[in-house]
This record gives C-alpha cells, structure tokens and sequence, in this order.
C-alpha cells in the first residue's frame, strides 16, 4: 500500500491544484460582494463541513497539558489565514490572477526566514540567495503594471507574509497535539468570528448579493477552504515542511494556467520571466539543503 508520506505529499498537491483554480472563482465572485464579505461567507461554510469531523478529536485535546498555548496557537492560526486570505481577497480586484498566484508562493522561502527571527532557527545560505532571486522575479512581474494594479502586488506580497506564519503555527500546533480536523474547524470559524463585524463596517452585504455568487461562494467555501486547507492540515503531518514547501509552489502554476484556460488572461513574456524566477527561486530555498545532510534531517534548514 502508499505510504503516509506519499499520501500526505497527494493530499498537499490536491491543495495546490484547488488553491491555484479558486483564484479564479476568487476573481469572478466579487461582482455583487466585497471581499471582506466574500472572504466571511466562504470560512463560515467551510468551518461547517469540517466541524462534525472535530467532534471525534475531543479525547485528543481533552488529553493536552499545554492548553494554554494551545488556545493562543489556534487563536493566532485564525487570524493569520484570514488577514493572508483577506489581503489576497482585495488585491485580486486590481492585479491579474497569474500576478496574484506566483507572488502568493513567495510565503516558501518566507517560512524558514520568520522561522529564523521568531523560533530563532538556524537557516541555509541558499535561503537568503532565494529571497534575492524572488524579489528580482517579482521586479519583473510587477514592473509593467499601473501604480494601483503594483499596490495590489505588494499587498499579495503581505499576504503571503502571513501565509508563511500561517504555515508555522500548523507545524507548532502539531507539536502539541494531532488533531488536524480540530484545527481546520477552528481556525475557519475564526475567520468567520474576527470578519464578522467589519464586513458591515466597512462593506454593504445584502442577501440578493450574495445569491448572485453563490456558485463562486459555495466553491471557494467547500472547495479551496473546507478541502484543501484541510488537505493542507492532514497533509503537513507526515511530510518534512521543504517537501511541502515545494508542493504548494504549484499554487501558482495552476493559478496561471486556470486564469489563462478559463478566463484567457495573459501573462507578457517579461511578467512570465519574472514567475519563472520566484519558482526558480522557491524551488531552490527548498532543494539546495538537501545536498547538506544536517539541513536535510532538521524540521528548518541549519547552516
């Protein structure tokens, strides 16, 4: 039979690939809806269709002596995926897809650097050689872009800063306790709680607005939050955070191409340039420490 670490490698591709074809329900469904109120009405109904899955960990966590940081765990897992989703959400309104997908990835080589600040993790060379490739990929993708469509880049960017914090707490979490389903849960009904208020302060939703994207919402919510954010969770159980790392660099392969297929949004020769070097760039934070023995066995890459 597979092993857990195939397996769980399969669930992280399965993210990746629903990940990159949300962005385009992402970009269609903001028509009758803000993206406060899109970003609200999606965790709400992927934090239900995970919840009744929760209710069979509560032995687990019931048993954990650390609940104290455990709580503040999950609490700040929430608030990380839902200003990275929300950040992610208002951009898509002024940058193209394939801007938003590959700019998205860049929370790869953001790990083991906020690792290395916060954990105080000791982190490879090829790190910091990464970051300078990813930044000079991401001068090209943005360069031709308008002041409003650049501003819109860099708060993708932002986004993938608390991606990668994100990315942390899960493997933070699991050091604790091994109740995926839980987390998954909790943390989408926090996005739902921490947005609720300011989705009618700053944002006008009405029931016949959110009817009219239901299809995108119902999509987005079950598909990208409810399945893949838990494919993710189940997923980093059993798979050294470089080859997920790696694996979730697709996001962005799979978001260029679903916008180009199914909304013929076209990258220039110098952005697709610049996309090439952020994966060139992703990819090599992840494979150059493999060749180091030390940085190959270690949950973050040593020197």
């Amino acid at each position: 039979m597979f092993s857990k670490q195939f397996l769980s490698t399969l669930c992280l591709v399965g993210a990746a690939l629903i990940w990159g074809t949300a962005f385009v329900a992402q970009t269609t469904g903001m028509e009758y809806v803000g993206p406060l109120t899109f970003t609200n009405i999606r965790f709400i109904i992927g934090g239900l269709l995970v919840l009744p899955f929760a209710f069979k960990e509560i032995s687990r966590l019931q048993k954990v002596k650390e609940k104290k940081k455990l709580l503040i765990i999950i609490l700040a897992t929430g608030l990380c995926l839902l200003l990275g989703s929300y950040l992610q959400q208002y951009a898509l309104q002024y940058t193209k897809i394939g801007n938003a997908a590959f700019l998205t990835i860049l929370y790869v080589p953001f790990v083991p650097i906020i690792s290395r600040f916060i954990l105080k993790k000791r982190i490879h060379w090829s790190i910091w050689l990464s970051v300078s490739i990813c930044l000079v990929g991401s001068y090209y993708l943005t360069i031709e872009n308008s002041f409003e469509a650049q501003f819109a880049d860099f708060l993708v960017v932002v986004c993938a800063l608390f991606f990668a914090l994100h990315c942390i707490l899960i493997d933070e979490y699991f050091e604790i306790v091994d109740a995926p389903f839980s987390l998954a849960s909790a943390q989408f009904l926090l996005c739902f709680i921490y947005s609720f208020p300011f989705m009618f302060i700053f944002e006008n939703p009405t029931l016949s607005g959110i009817y009219k994207e239901s299809f995108e919402l119902l999509y987005v919510g079950i598909m990208s939050v409810g399945i893949a954010y838990t494919l993710q969770v189940i997923g980093q159980r059993y798979v050294r955070p470089s080859t997920a790392a790696i694996t979730f660099s697709l996001e962005g392969v799979f978001g260029a191409l679903a916008a180009w297929i199914i909304l013929s949004q076209y990258l220039t020769i110098t952005q697709i340039f610049g996309c090439i070097l952020i994966l060139i760039g992703v990819l090599a934070a992840q494979l150059i420490p493999l060749f180091n023995k030390e940085a190959a066995s270690s949950r973050y890459y040593t020197d």
